[in-house]
């Protein structure tokens, strides 16, 4: 576990909450835990949700517009 990932806020949903918040930290955990991104993208990905501990839809959305920015230079960074 990185120090990054030591400060990082708990992405599990408690079972009983189905808001979209905890949808978001649901993605972020299996994108973190998945295959489809680089370590440099995942390093990334926690920087973003350490930034914005209580807004993870924050942390998806400039997640997002890194991918998409990096797709229009020619970088593919996600699988």
């Amino acid at each position: 576990m990185t120090a990054i990932e030591e400060r990082l806020p708990p992405l599990k949903p408690h079972p009983e909450e189905k808001t979209l918040r905890d949808q978001v930290r649901g993605i972020l955990r299996e994108a973190l835990e998945g295959p489809g991104l680089t370590e440099e993208s995942k390093d990334r990905l926690r920087r973003l949700i350490a930034e914005h501990p209580d807004r993870p839809e924050a942390a998806f959305v400039e997640h997002l517009r890194s991918l998409r920015l990096a797709e229009s230079d020619g970088e593919l960074l996600a699988g």
